[in-house]
């Protein structure tokens, strides 16, 4: 009798060992799956193909439906695809999924940011600060920058930017604001220092409006050549853009300036030629 229990005993653990390694094997399959519509959705969001993404990524969710990060880009999903309520919901599942979780905090921020729900953004933002181990913080102070600007407290604003460069230099659109901000404070050479940081590095190729407020700066300065050099290079770069079209009415004002100063000097030179009687 003995020897038959311990039989039984052992028959029970190994099947009790198969169907867990099989449960387990299953587990991993449905992961992968997931994975893989996981990563299609991610790539068919930053491609702005919205409905591929929202198709993958539900797919994605319901085989792995406690994972945060899909849970993110699919709420990311919703949203750009005009279901606000769904994305906002979805987000905060996310959150409560993983309550660390930044990038789930920063997103729900973005939409209330667009809905004009300062107070709320801003909230969720400054709770992002408070993560030291994220490395996306100057984009946050960025954000918190913008919010400032939308209330017209200018000196906030700047504060914000400022701090988001010292967290990370080569962060160009805090450098394009710094610049805005002096440019319209008529401080054109700091203004003309932040608009070629704001076009550094990576924002070379994709900041036309750095490039296009460098050369208005330099009209200021009354750098025309400089300035001339500057419209000609936007005009070439970003061709299929409306900064091409500003560039060149703007090449026209600048020899219409020149072209007016020409004729004034040479007026004073016939002046003071005249014969006096």
């Amino acid at each position: 009798m003995l020897i038959g229990s311990n039989y039984r005993n052992i028959l029970i653990l190994v099947l009790a060992i198969l169907v867990t390694a099989c449960s387990s094997a299953n587990e991993k399959k449905r992961k992968h799956q997931a994975d893989l519509y996981f990563g299609a959705g991610t790539q068919s969001l930053m491609t702005q193909d919205f409905t591929d993404a929202l198709t993958n990524l539900l797919k994605a969710n319901e085989l792995d439906p406690d994972n945060a990060g899909i849970m993110i880009n699919l709420g990311m999903a919703y949203y750009f695809k005009g279901e606000r309520n769904l994305a906002i919901k979805t987000l905060k599942k996310a959150m409560e999924l993983d309550p660390g979780n930044s990038d789930a905090k920063v997103n729900l921020a973005s939409i209330y940011f667009k809905d004009g729900d300062l107070e709320k953004s801003e909230k969720i933002y400054k709770s992002v600060l408070k993560d030291l181990t994220y490395d996306k913080q100057a984009r946050t102070l960025y954000n918190l920058g913008t919010i400032e600007l939308q209330r017209k407290r200018i000196s906030a604003a700047e504060n914000y930017f400022k701090k988001s460069v010292k967290e990370e230099s080569n962060f160009c659109p805090s450098y394009l604001q710094l610049g805005l901000i002096e440019y319209n404070q008529k401080q054109f050479n700091k203004a003309l220092k932040n608009f070629r940081e704001a076009a550094m590095g990576v924002c070379y190729e994709t900041s036309p409006e750095a490039h296009y407020y460098q050369a208005l700066t330099l009209t200021n300065l009354k750098r025309f050549n400089e300035a001339r050099l500057k419209y000609d290079e936007i005009d070439v770069r970003f061709k299929s853009t409306d900064y091409a079209r500003k560039a060149r009415l703007k090449m026209m004002e600048i020899n219409e300036i020149e072209k007016s100063s020409s004729s004034e000097a040479h007026a004073a030179r016939k002046i003071l030629e005249s014969p006096e009687f």
